[in-house]
């Protein structure tokens, strides 16, 4: 259906809507992708006010919890300063006299007894005293990062919400240069009804079951695919068919996509439920126990989603590999996908420092 009013649209719309360079986009779909990347905004934005408006909640009960924390620290100062003015003064001292001129050996040990009842008492007290004065500094520490996550939520809302206008201004501006708005109008309305319907439910269930698999891709580390650079060295090699075969071979949902390696990028081509899907990213080498899965492009039926989806997807949905689940001693030096190949540069470090440099 969308599809056919697309055509229908092309087909009724006057040609001098098209006075453009014909490498250019035509105005219909950049309005089209402009309406698109302003409703995912709004859709981000909603998200971005929830977040801050969740964060305000827990800031407020950290305030509670200090409140709170103030009292019993200042109760139990009382404590603390009564066992700190008794050392201070003498007075566990002079029991430790009155021990020393025990007159008999049974006395001795009641004294010592007792005293080191006492003492045990006095450290406890102490040190209750401390965990408390811990916890109040980690509940300051909390609340110090809840206010500069507050801070940033803000930031990163009012500057999208800027975007986000102006993509807007710039979209109803394109409206009007047309001679009849009726019919993208139209298309702009069916194309969010499907987004939200559908469109992303899709990628949602597409990544969720990604990430899954994503956890199973040392399966792949075979012998066959690891070639010795040396004692300590490896090079893992997985060809792209055989990357995809194994994506089938996991869940049926990825027989309708296609995963490719060049130029060190990671592409993924694919339709589901009669969407297409395009994914673009690339991995970087975080750590030699971490390689994080960065997304540039995301498109669905053609239009590009806007950095806002693209965040919230790699937010919300881990891509990357980690090296330790083919085996604890295992770093990884480095990563390629080039000629339909992806290549991990791995180092063994065996206990006792063998391996190491």
């Amino acid at each position: 259906m969308r599809k056919f009013l697309l055509i229908l649209f092309l087909l009724v719309c006057p040609l001098t809507v098209f006075a453009q360079e014909e490498t250019s986009i035509p105005l219909e779909q950049l309005i089209l992708q402009q309406h698109f990347t302003q409703k995912e905004l709004e859709r981000t934005l909603t998200l971005i006010k929830a977040e801050e408006t969740r964060t305000y909640g827990e800031i407020a009960r950290i305030d509670l919890d200090l409140q709170r924390q103030k009292l019993v620290i200042e109760a139990m100062q009382r404590h603390a300063g009564e066992v700190a003015r008794a050392y201070y003064t003498g007075e566990r001292a002079n029991l430790l006299t009155l021990l020393l001129n025990a007159e008999n050996f049974n006395e001795f040990l009641l004294m010592f007894d007792f005293i080191q009842i006492l003492y045990e008492h006095d450290i406890k007290r102490l040190e209750a005293f401390q965990a408390e004065r811990t916890k109040l500094t980690a509940l300051q520490a909390d609340k110090q990062g809840r206010l500069t996550l507050l801070r940033d939520t803000r930031q990163k809302y009012e500057a999208q919400l800027a975007e986000m206008l102006a993509i807007q201004a710039e979209k109803e501006k394109n409206v009007q240069k047309l001679d009849d708005p009726t019919t993208v109008e139209a298309l702009m309305d069916h194309l969010i009804a499907d987004w939200e319907k559908r469109g992303l439910p899709a990628f949602q269930t597409f990544f969720g079951m990604l990430a899954k698999v994503m956890v199973q891709v040392p399966e792949l580390a075979t012998p066959d695919r690891i070639q010795s650079d040396g004692l300590f060295s490896h090079t893992l090699t997985i060809k792209q068919d055989e990357f995809n075969q194994f994506l089938i071979t996991k869940d049926e949902l990825f027989k309708q996509s296609h995963f490719s390696f060049e130029d060190n990028k990671l592409t993924v081509d694919g339709t589901y439920d009669h969407m297409q899907l395009r994914l673009v990213g690339e991995y970087e080498l975080v750590s030699p126990s971490q390689l994080k899965f960065h997304i540039t492009e995301l498109a669905f039926d053609g239009f590009a989603l806007p950095p806002s989806t693209i965040e919230e997807m790699e937010k919300t949905y881990d891509l990357g590999f980690y090296p330790e689940l083919i085996s604890p001693n295992i770093q990884v030096e480095g990563i390629t996908m080039l000629n339909e190949e992806l290549k991990l540069q791995l180092k063994l470090n065996l206990p006792f420092g063998f391996g190491k440099k």
